[in-house]
C-alpha cells in the first residue's frame, strides 16, 4: 500500500471506532460527563416521541406497591424494613446495551442488564439478605415524561426468593411493579 492509502485506510478504521464505540462511561473508564451523555442515549439525541432518554444517572425507586406473592413464603427472618435497599434509590451506569445498576449506593454488589434501542431495559441478579437468597429481576420501558420533565422506567419486579440460601431453588416468590424515577445525574 502506498502511503496515502494507508493514511486513508486508518481514517477510515479510525472513523468507524468513533461512531461504533463509547469513550467512557463516566465511571469505570474514567470518562468525562459528556462521555456518558453520548453513550448513555442508546437512539441518539431527540426530542421526537420515539426518543429513548439517557438511562445513566441517578434514580428513585419503588417496587411492589401492586404486590402479589405465591402465598408459600413463610419468611419469617425477612421483614418489610430488610427490602429498604431495594425501595431506595439506584445508580445505573455502564457501557449501553451492556448496563449495570446497584442499589442504595453499595456500588460493590451490581444488578446487570441490558439496554435496546426501543427503551426496553432489565435488570437481574442475586443478593443474600436476612438468611435468604434473593433472585432479582426488574425492568420495563424507559421513557420522558415531558408532562414533568422526569424520565421513568415502569415495569416489572420479580424477587425469587431461596428461603434456606443453599441448594440454589427458588421456594416462594414475589412480583409487581416496579417504578423508577430519575432523580439525578
Amino acid at each position: 500500500m502506498t502511503g496515502s492509502r494507508v493514511l486513508l485506510a486508518t481514517m477510515g478504521l479510525a472513523g468507524v471506532l468513533a461512531v461504533t464505540s463509547c469513550k467512557g462511561d463516566g465511571k469505570d473508564s474514567g470518562g468525562s460527563a459528556g462521555d456518558a451523555d453520548s453513550c448513555g442515549d442508546v437512539d441518539g439525541a431527540g426530542g421526537d416521541s420515539g426518543d429513548v432518554p439517557n438511562i445513566y444517572g441517578k434514580w428513585t425507586v419503588s417496587f411492589g406497591h401492586h404486590l402479589y406473592d405465591d402465598n408459600d413464603c413463610n419468611l419469617e427472618n425477612l421483614t418489610q424494613s430488610d427490602m429498604k435497599w431495594f425501595n431506595s434509590n439506584m445508580e445505573i451506569d455502564g457501557r449501553p446495551p451492556d448496563v449495570y445498576a446497584y442499589f442504595d449506593d453499595d456500588d460493590e454488589e451490581r444488578f446487570y442488564g441490558q439496554l435496546n434501542s426501543s427503551g426496553g431495559v432489565v435488570f437481574t441478579g442475586m443478593r443474600e439478605q436476612a438468611g435468604h437468597n434473593l433472585y432479582l429481576s426488574v425492568g420495563g420501558l424507559l421513557y420522558e415524561v415531558p408532562q414533568v420533565d422526569r424520565d421513568e422506567i415502569r415495569g416489572f419486579g420479580y424477587v425469587g426468593v431461596d428461603i434456606d440460601g443453599e441448594d440454589a431453588v427458588i421456594d416462594c416468590w414475589l412480583q409487581g411493579d416496579f417504578v423508577a424515577k430519575k432523580s439525578g445525574n
